[in-house]
């Protein structure tokens, strides 16, 4: 039967309406789409012409010159590839606009394509080899595919409430909005009408016919400066470029350069191209077997005579095939292909060469074409529209309220915090998921370039003079910067769009362990000043000309470990980061009148009796514990808990910028081996507790694997190992402390130490005089102990003769210097947060009558103690406050949530309260009261400012 033209007009346009609803159903929701997308990072030593030959692929103008690059340069929306005929096509940067891309993305995958896609993508990998860390990602071909389908989606989205969630309160210190005031600023720009209009500017275009992946190239500066921030944008989904100079040789001296902190090797280009593999491959996530790839790029062509450039390309290449033929990680670099160009000249037929190098490694890539949910297709429209505005920060509120007000699909709670991960984990925000950054998203991750690129830059990018040049002169000396100093960087107009957001964006450095703080204490009072200085190690290049290491950290005084890197050189921002995080526990040791903090190097002081030393050695990173007169006198748990705690520390900083949304049992970088008594020779973890005795090559000296148990002190366990030889000659000549006293009594029973202090010299009268001056016994046994050795200069060797005389162990000492560990479930993000107000005051409620006890431990005088009873009476909750409020703010250590735990323990109150109260208040940023009284002050100036009516104008 014959159509009428009416009828057929008819019927096309509900076909038309049909295709154009099936696609708007996958785009709010239903199934998924393809991405094409794959950053190229472009590495390498600088002066090597990584610039010019990004600015060549992307078809820009090469200007004349050497311009090097401040940080990291990007090149998004200049170029891409053709997903069907693999051409290299450039766009013209005019016509990019970000939010085509993700409505591109999704148009240009048809069912049918997408079906027959999967069921291939299947059977690869099916066949394929993965990574062999037997993680949950073996099971999933993307992360991405974790996010759940929205919860309210339908035909009809009118009916949808106007929020479709429960949203928690978000506190925020900087941008303080109400809710109402969000739901006035926050609208939803992505309506049904709105994505279907948008959707026919697309397929009138015809650009959909086309699938056209997106290359995004990152120019990485090469100055070594930048290499600690670097690493912070690296990852497995990207393919890696290593550019070098292949006119030189790869064993020719690069002249006016340091080397890498511990190294004492000569600067050749073969050192950078090992640092730069050994970096790639340390911080890029293993979720693919070989990825990612690393292809070589020789440049400066033009510089060999042309008769030699055949012989010139196979010997360089023939070198760096020997450079690298016994690496662990040969499998991802790409050495065959020996390209050597011209990076200046686009006729350079060997940049096609290049080109189709890049193309094929994308094509091989896992994550090209992969499946991408359609849920959060809207809530990402909605935020790509913001960026295009020029938005780069929003408040977790600000996010969670676009959600909820959206016209199309709303994501549950927990399907947005997947997307804010996953969003993270692809490069395209920054979110943090820690108490003190979960308050803020950066959606413009250029914004995080920008940051890194304000303060670690190279003297190039320095300006000629000024307050600000003073800045980074200074930092460069020492590797210190003022807060203050840091916020007169980002009021510069180049980089004014940090500044709103200042605070939030300085936490998040020093959560990188880019930004450390500084520890200062009143030499006269040992109170805790408050914090102004902030180290950047980063930036250091003076290395260590002390005498410390020859006159202090010596066999006779100390131990060490060394944490074992693979491969030759350690990227240079673990180091870096490591003595960041030592610097936010411990305070820098002052030695002859220097800090002990250089490049590659940090002294710490643990307490009086132990220093901490940290530096590098060629691939191991070195850990001294020194003692201030015997290596002897080391508390073994001390030991052990700071091994414990580097290896953390190292575990985390090596898994940070590998992490996606699925977690993963990676495999670490490093192996631990014990020193020899010479502190030279070395044994690997394993090696040592399996063989009785090692003799040391070099000193042939007789090791038993007792001796490595300094550093693997089980602290659960109070009872002394079977072959405890007891305390040694250095530590019986001591005369013990309070808080060893407080310990030591408190283990024996009353009847024990009356007899002990009777053998000590303690008359019965005294003894008596002490049990009615106090009310509680705990506190007359230390107070008996205490006035033994104040009367006579006690020691321990002269209770340890007492307890023999007695008849009695004096095992009962050992167990002073050790540190008792107990049970705690508190989250180990809030362990080293300062506790508030509101924590300490129910607290305080709890303690009951150890707070006496608790103030030793927590390392008030006794006199400080006394003083505190005597003011508040027979009143314990106003005694324990007292003693927590002035630990917190006049104390030799960081007053911690993680201090306080352990002084709840070693006085057997345990940690359950603490937990308790935490999860009923939680935890929020405590801010110290000179700055509250700072920002107090400058408020009240600047109102007396504005009510003073003889104030001249300017």
């Amino acid at each position: 039967m014959l159509q009428t033209p009416e009828e057929y007009n008819n019927m096309m346009k509900k076909k038309k309406q049909s295709t154009m609803l099936n696609r708007l159903n996958r785009l709010t929701g239903k199934g998924t789409y393809e991405s094409f997308d794959m950053r190229c990072m472009v590495t390498g030593q600088f002066a090597v012409g990584k610039s010019s030959l990004v600015k060549l692929l992307v078809g820009d103008v090469i200007p004349e010159g050497r311009h090097p690059t401040d940080g990291i340069s990007l090149h998004e929306g200049r170029c891409g590839l053709d997903v069907q005929t693999r051409e290299w096509i450039l766009i013209n940067p005019e016509t990019y606009n970000a939010m085509d891309v993700v409505y591109n993305k999704v148009l240009m995958t048809s069912n049918e394509e997408m079906e027959h896609n999967l069921k291939e993508k299947s059977d690869q990998q099916q066949a394929s080899d993965r990574s062999p860390s037997g993680s949950k990602d073996d099971d999933m071909v993307n992360p991405a595919m974790a996010l759940p389908l929205p919860l309210n989606t339908s035909d009809n989205l009118s009916k949808q409430p106007p929020a479709a969630l429960t949203l928690p309160p978000q506190a925020s210190s900087i941008v303080p909005l109400s809710r109402q005031q969000l739901k006035q600023k926050m609208k939803a720009k992505m309506t049904k009408d709105e994505i279907r209009r948008k959707m026919e500017k697309v397929l009138k275009s015809g650009k959909y016919k086309m699938k056209v992946g997106r290359l995004i190239f990152w120019d990485f500066g090469g100055q070594y400066v930048y290499y600690t921030t670097h690493q912070t944008f690296m990852t497995y989904r990207a393919l890696f470029l290593v550019v070098f100079d292949g006119s030189k040789g790869l064993h020719e001296q690069v002249p006016d350069v340091l080397c890498f902190p511990g190294q004492h090797m000569t600067p050749t280009p073969a050192v950078f191209l090992q640092h730069w593999v050994n970096c790639i491959l340390t911080y890029c996530k293993a979720v693919y077997t070989g990825i990612p790839k690393i292809l070589f790029v020789a440049t400066h062509k033009d510089k060999v005579p042309k008769e030699d450039i055949e012989t010139w390309r196979t010997d360089l290449y023939s070198g760096v095939e020997d450079l690298f033929k016994d690496h662990e990680g040969r499998e991802h670099l790409v050495i065959d292909n020996q390209i050597f160009v011209n990076a200046t000249d686009k006729t350079d037929p060997e940049i096609d060469v290049l080109k189709k190098a890049i193309t094929d490694l994308t094509f091989q890539h896992p994550c090209w074409g992969e499946a991408m949910p359609n849920a959060s297709v809207p809530l990402e429209l909605e935020i790509a529209n913001l960026v295009a505005k020029g938005k780069q920060v929003l408040s977790l509120l600000e996010v969670e309220e676009l959600n909820a007000i959206s016209k199309v699909s709303v994501l549950s709670n927990e399907e947005l915090s997947t997307f804010l991960h996953f969003q993270h984990s692809l490069g395209k925000m920054v979110y943090f998921d820690t108490p003190q950054l979960r308050g803020y998203v950066i959606i413009s991750p250029l914004l995080l370039v920008e940051v890194m690129r304000s303060f670690v830059t190279d003297i190039a990018f320095w300006p000629k003079k000024g307050l600000i040049r003073n800045t980074f002169e200074r930092m460069s000396e020492s590797g210190i910067i003022q807060r203050k100093d840091l916020y007169l960087i980002w009021e510069q107009k180049h980089f004014s769009k940090i500044s709103p957001y200042k605070e939030f964006i300085f936490d998040m450095l020093i959560h990188l362990d880019i930004l450390s703080e500084q520890r200062r204490y009143d030499t006269n009072t040992g109170s805790r000043l408050p914090v102004e200085n902030f180290f950047v190690p980063c930036m250091l290049t003076q290395r260590n000309d002390t005498r410390f290491m020859t006159h202090e950290c010596t066999p006779e005084k100390a131990i060490s470990l060394a944490f074992v890197f693979k491969g030759t050189i350690i990227p240079p921002a673990l180091p870096n980061r490591l003595i960041s995080a030592c610097l936010s526990m411990w305070t820098v040791k002052t030695y002859e009148g220097k800090q002990l903090l250089f490049s590659g190097f940090v002294g710490l002081s643990f307490d009086k009796a132990h220093d901490i030393v940290v530096c590098v050695e060629g691939n191991k990173i070195l850990l001294y514990i020194v003692h201030a007169t015997s290596n002897g006198l080391i508390v073994p748990d001390i030991t052990t808990g700071i091994k414990e705690c580097m290896y953390t520390t190292l575990e985390r900083i090596s898994e940070f910028y590998k992490s996606t949304v699925s977690s993963s049992s990676q495999k670490l970088p490093f192996h631990i081996e014990y020193a020899c008594s010479r502190l030279e020779c070395h044994i690997n973890e394993e090696a040592a507790f399996t063989t009785d005795e090692w003799i040391c090559d070099k000193h042939e000296i007789v090791h038993t694997k007792d001796k490595w148990n300094i550093w693997n002190q089980d602290q659960a366990k109070e009872e002394c190992e079977i072959n405890c030889q007891g305390l040694q000659e250095d530590a019986l000549n001591q005369i013990p402390s309070d808080i060893e006293l407080q310990r030591f009594s408190s283990r024996c029973e009353e009847t024990v130490i009356r007899e002990l202090a009777i053998h000590l010299g303690i008359t019965l009268h005294e003894w008596e005089k002490l049990r009615s001056d106090y009310e509680f016994v705990d506190i007359v046994k230390f107070r008996a102990l205490v006035t033994w050795r104040e009367k006579y200069s006690g020691r321990f060797s002269n209770i340890a003769k007492a307890l023999q005389d007695m008849d009695l162990t004096t095992h009962t000492l050992c167990q002073v210097k050790r540190i008792r560990k107990g049970h705690c479930v508190i989250n180990e993000e809030y362990m080293d947060l300062i506790p508030t107000d509101e924590i300490l005051d129910k607290l305080a409620q709890v303690i009951g009558v150890v707070s006496f006890q608790l103030g030793l431990e927590l390392g008030l005088p006794i006199t400080s103690i006394d003083i505190i009873q005597y003011n508040n009476g027979r009143d314990l909750v106003a005694q324990c406050k007292d003693i927590l409020f002035q630990w917190r703010e006049d104390q030799r250590v960081r007053p911690t949530i993680r201090v306080l735990v352990q002084a709840l323990v070693n006085v057997d109150r345990g940690a359950k309260c603490l937990e308790e109260i935490i999860k009923t208040v939680g935890v929020k940023k405590y801010t110290l009261h000179e700055e509250v009284e700072e920002k107090k002050e400058g408020k009240i100036k600047t109102l007396l400012k504005n009510l003073n009516p003889f104030q001249k104008k300017k």
